[in-house]
C-alpha cells in the first residue's frame, strides 16, 4: 500500500469496520430484491478493495456488481456467498503484510 505501518494499522481497521458491515448490507439489499442498493455496495466494495489492492476480491465484487446491473439477481447471491470467505482471506493478507 505504499503507506507508513501506522497508516498501514488504520486503514485495516476501516476495513474489518466497514467491509463486514457492506456485506451485511449487500447481503440484505439482495434477499430483499433491493437491485439499487445491492448495486449501490458492490460498486462501493469494489473500488475501496481495489484500492486496498485487494485484486481478487476486488473482482468478486465487479462479478456481483456486473450481475445486478445484468439484472441477474438470481445469480448474485451465490458471488455474495464468497465474499466473506473472500474478506477472510484479505484480512490475513493485510495482517501478515502489516503485523501490528
Amino acid at each position: 500500500m505504499g503507506a507508513s505501518a501506522e497508516l498501514a494499522q488504520e486503514l485495516i481497521a476501516l476495513f474489518q469496520e466497514d467491509v463486514p458491515a457492506r456485506l451485511d448490507l449487500l447481503k440484505a439489499a439482495l434477499a430483499g430484491g433491493d437491485a439499487g442498493q445491492a448495486l449501490a455496495e458492490a460498486h462501493q466494495l469494489k473500488g475501496s478493495l481495489g484500492n486496498l489492492g485487494l485484486l481478487r476480491f476486488a473482482d468478486l465484487a465487479a462479478r456481483l456488481e456486473a450481475l445486478v446491473r445484468e439484472g441477474r439477481l438470481d445469480l448474485a447471491p451465490a458471488l455474495a456467498d464468497a465474499m466473506p470467505g473472500a474478506y477472510a482471506e484479505a484480512l490475513r493478507a493485510l495482517q501478515d503484510a502489516f503485523p501490528a
